[in-house]
């Protein structure tokens, strides 16, 4: 798989950073907006390891990004990129962070109930069943439960998102194994 596609034309002056971890491509909407008017990295995050993305990450800004870069991170993303800032600072001329998870632990409980309150009874299970499956080292089929799980974390998290043709395909093969690695 490659570790990233790009936007537009360089120089790639942003990269937009997907959640997941291991649910690469769900950026792809925003990259494409973004393209009008500069260029865009959507790195693909494959290590298992919060060190190894972040490496990955930096070693891919580095190598194609025309440094500093506008950095857009999204749920898992946003704390990557976060972490990443902290970690490279010259590497980053401006953050945003959208629909981050909590920063502090007190904050994870409410999350999770929110986010069950705004599913049907049958969803709150199919929820809580994939999430059972992805953190549990037996599963066979971690991808299959990644993608489960994030249609529905995209259902509850979701306000006003951007439209797109029904026949597009923004996702690389999602990755439970990156999503286990890496919790």
């Amino acid at each position: 798989m490659n570790d990233f596609r790009t936007y537009g034309r360089p120089p790639f002056s942003a990269a937009v950073v997907h959640g997941g971890p291991g649910a690469a491509g769900e950026m792809a909407p925003v990259a494409r907006e973004l393209a009008s008017n500069r260029g865009v990295l959507e790195p693909l995050q494959t290590a298992g390891s919060v060190a190894g993305q972040v490496e990955e990450l930096k070693t891919i800004l580095e190598e194609n990004g025309d440094l500093p870069v506008t950095l857009i991170g999204y749920s898992w993303g946003a704390w990557l990129s976060l972490i990443l800032t902290a970690n490279c600072f010259s590497c980053v001329k401006k953050l945003i962070l959208v629909s981050s998870g909590p920063f502090e632990e007190k904050y994870v409980p409410r999350l999770l109930e929110t986010r069950l309150n705004r599913l049907s009874e049958i969803e709150r299970v199919e929820f809580q069943a994939a999430f059972q499956a992805l953190t549990d080292s037996t599963t066979k089929d971690k991808d299959a439960a990644l993608a489960r799980l994030g249609a529905l974390v995209a259902k509850t998290d979701s306000y006003d998102p951007m439209p797109h043709e029904s026949n597009e395909t923004n996702m690389v093969d999602g990755s439970g194994d990156v999503f286990h690695e890496s919790g």
